[in-house]
Formats: C-alpha cells, sequence, structure tokens
C-alpha cells in the first residue's frame, strides 16, 4: 500500500478491488452496496456516502470483499477523514443512547400492563363486594317482602292501579239504600262476609271504615270482610255480586251492571239475607 500522501484513500481499495480481478458490480452484489456508493469511496466523495456508522460499515465490507484486513483499513480512514470518525461517534452515542431509552420504555410498559391486568380482578372483586355491602337492612327487609308479595299476596290486599277500575259506566247518581227498619242484631255482634262474584266484578269494601278490598274479583275468587260495626260496599255489578253474611246466603242486591253503595251492619244484615 502506498505513502497515504501520494495515493488517496480510495485508490487503495479500487487498487485491491482491480489486483483481484473484481469488478464494482461484483464488489456490490457481494457487499449489497450500491455501486454508486462503491465509486464514491473510490474518488473519496465523503460527502457523498450516508455518514457515520453507515460509511464506517461501507468501508469495513469492502475491504473484507477486496482481501483488506477491515480493522487496519477503517484505521486508515478514520486517519485520513477524522471529522468523520466524530460524527460516527456521535451517531454511535445517539444510537446507543436510543437503545437505552428504547429498553427503558419496554420495560415500563410492561410493567404497567402486568399491574393492570392483575388490578383488574382485584377491582371486580371490590365492586361485587361493595355492591353487596351497600343494601342496608332495611333494603334487605324490602326486597324479603317483595318477594312474600309475589309468591302469593292475601286477596284483601290492594293490586296495582291498573287493574282497579274496570268499572261500568256509572249513572248520574249511585243508589244509595238507607238502613231498613232495625232487626235483631246477631248473637255475637260480628259481621262476617264471604264474597263470591259469578263473573268479574269491581268491588271495594271497607270494614269498620278501613278499606280491605278495592279491585275486581273473578268468578271463583273468595273474599272475607269481617267486621264488628259496619261493612261498606261499592258494587261495579250488582247482578254478579254473590255473597253471604254471617254464614247465611245472600240475596240477589241488583241488576246485571247496576253500580250499588251498600252498608251492612249487625242491626240491619238479616235484611241482605236471601229469604
Amino acid at each position: 500500500m502506498g505513502d497515504p500522501s501520494s495515493e488517496t484513500f480510495g485508490k487503495v481499495l479500487a487498487d485491491a478491488r482491480v489486483a483481484r480481478g473484481m469488478t464494482l458490480q461484483q464488489v456490490s452484489a457481494s457487499t449489497k452496496i450500491p455501486v454508486s456508493k462503491l465509486q464514491a469511496i473510490e474518488r473519496d466523495e465523503i460527502e457523498s456516502l450516508p455518514g457515520g456508522i453507515f460509511t464506517r460499515g461501507f468501508v469495513r465490507s469492502y475491504a473484507e470483499t477486496v482481501g483488506l484486513d477491515p480493522q487496519k483499513t477503517l484505521a486508515q480512514f478514520e486517519a485520513r477523514f477524522p471529522e468523520e470518525s466524530s460524527v460516527a461517534t456521535l451517531h454511535a452515542t445517539i444510537e446507543g443512547r436510543a437503545n437505552e431509552e428504547f429498553v427503558k420504555r419496554q420495560k415500563t410498559a410492561k410493567v404497567l400492563i402486568w399491574s393492570a391486568l392483575l388490578a383488574v380482578p382485584l377491582v371486580v372483586w371490590l365492586l361485587v363486594v361493595g355492591t353487596r355491602e351497600v343494601r342496608s337492612p332495611a333494603d334487605r327487609d324490602e326486597a324479603v317482602a317483595a318477594e312474600g308479595e309475589t309468591s302469593g299476596a292475601p286477596a284483601s290486599e290492594t293490586p296495582p292501579a291498573a287493574a282497579v277500575v274496570p268499572e261500568a259506566p256509572r249513572p248520574t247518581g249511585p243508589e244509595v239504600r238507607s238502613d231498613p227498619p232495625p232487626a235483631a242484631a246477631s248473637a255475637a255482634g260480628q259481621l262476617t262476609m264471604e264474597i263470591s262474584p259469578t263473573a268479574d266484578c269491581w268491588i271495594q269494601a271497607s270494614a269498620d271504615g278501613a278499606t280491605v278490598i278495592s279491585r275486581v274479583l273473578r268468578a271463583g275468587d273468595r273474599a272475607m270482610v269481617v267486621a264488628q260495626g259496619a261493612i261498606e260496599l261499592r258494587i261495579g255489578d250488582a247482578g254478579a255480586f254473590a255473597f253471604t253474611i254471617n254464614q247465611r246466603p245472600g240475596r240477589v242486591l241488583g241488576a246485571a251492571g247496576e253500580v250499588l253503595d251498600v252498608r251492612i251492619t249487625p242491626a240491619n244484615f238479616l235484611t241482605f239475607v236471601a229469604e
């Protein structure tokens, strides 16, 4: 190899290539370096190369392919182009720091992902437990009461408002029957009425002033009303209303579709008994 002062760096590589009988195309096929970049190296046109570690890699690969020592050739390149060596060192430093930052970010991302995966079951468990604890004893009592009502409510309880009033058109004024002349009171002084309509009949019944029934009773239904002082009735269909009073069959109170208001007391209940 000639004196660097009289022989350019690129000519050293070109002479080695020619000595091995290789063309630029053959060197390019072996190193995968474009022919234009190999020509720039042989002409010392370093500004046409990508610079930094890339140019150093080109020089090393070229030297190995044409039979030169890659380390010595690279040292000669750095001595001939010291500014390029500084750029390569800077690029290597930047690349190394970038790699370190990338690795750190990967580790941080893995930690965050695993933390999130581990936290999901804990959050679900806390939500389930919290939902159970929020229900107060009063809430649980209401839930039990609601279940009891669903399983079977007493016949005397008031149903939803939508099912309460299939009331027939009422006349301008319902017939109000006054109490008949006093009759003998029952021996016990108590009124026990069992209502068993023969067809759908809306009924409102009060015992001693307290409403105990306010709904539609259907054929086959049974309802009991017990009072000490008075039983007051509002009947939506008198023709379908059938009953017993103190275990005696009651008489027909009116025609089909007739709306009646009736008041039964221990003093007059016998007048409502069938003859």
